[in-house]
């Protein structure tokens, strides 16, 4: 998982046009009457074709290059992705406590709290799930719409630098504090398939430092050097698949 960089991206219009009629629709529902999203399924009530329309799909694709925002496999290869909410929009889950409504409506079209992400990671994964830590004033609870008091446990990639909650050893995710674990087991980062993917994007550059370790001539040494260093700074700069891997595996080649 790495930093996603939204900051400077153009809000897609359908967000600030049709989105913000359904949001403040939605709103007005729910100050009417607290129990309106109760007994209703999430297609009922929200509209897959404003926050997943083809404009808001496509400039997430562009600014994550066709990555999964958790797990930084190329989405695109074998789907069209999905455009995930980060604070789940219909209804939440937290541990123990059961299936909770309402979720986050009020961010169902909210530009910040969208990401595109791979079916395993969204749907198999994380789900309704959203852990908070100060529980007792979760947003959706105390209806102020207001969620920056929020504590979230799952590390929000545009809005924080996921590197220093996670890091690497090898092909296996390491949780460097409370977060970074929780994040790693919630979103089962380090579930078999995806290790398996990571590990044979290293075969590769670990051969080629394993070389550089045993060749005995400095100036084949040295353009064997010049290479692992030219295809990690190219993995790097082009923000291709597993780049925090690699980053924490090859260190001492990053300039």
């Amino acid at each position: 998982m790495i930093y996603i960089d939204k900051r400077h991206a153009q809000v897609p219009a359908i967000l600030l046009t049709d989105g913000a009629t359904e949001t403040q629709n939605l709103r007005d529902a729910y100050d009417d009457d607290n129990t309106y999203f109760d007994n209703k399924r999430s297609y009922e009530v929200f509209k897959s074709s404003i926050y997943g329309n083809s404009e808001v799909k496509n400039s997430l694709i562009g600014i994550q290059n066709h990555k999964c925002c958790f797990c930084e496999s190329r989405v695109t290869h074998i789907s069209d992705g999905d455009v995930e909410h980060f604070r789940p929009k219909a209804a939440w889950l937290h541990d123990t406590d059961g299936l909770k409504k309402p979720g986050y409506f009020f961010l169902a079209y909210e530009w910040s709290n969208l990401l595109l992400s791979c079916q395993a990671c969204n749907q198999r994964a994380k789900g309704n799930q959203f852990p908070i830590l100060n529980s007792n004033i979760r947003t959706t609870i105390t209806s102020t719409y207001d969620c920056s008091l929020e504590n979230a446990i799952f590390i929000n990639p545009s809005n924080e630098d996921p590197e220093i909650s996670i890091s690497f050893f090898e092909e296996i995710p390491k949780g460097n504090n409370y977060r970074g674990r929780k994040t790693i087991e919630y979103l089962e980062l380090d579930r078999f398939s995806l290790n398996d993917a990571r590990r044979e994007k290293l075969k590769d550059l670990f051969a080629l430092k394993d070389a550089i370790d045993v060749l005995q001539n400095e100036a084949d040494r040295e353009r064997a050097e010049d290479i692992l260093r030219r295809r990690i700074s190219e993995i790097v700069s082009e923000n291709l698949q597993y780049v925090s891997m690699v980053k924490c595996n090859f260190q001492e080649y990053l300039d």
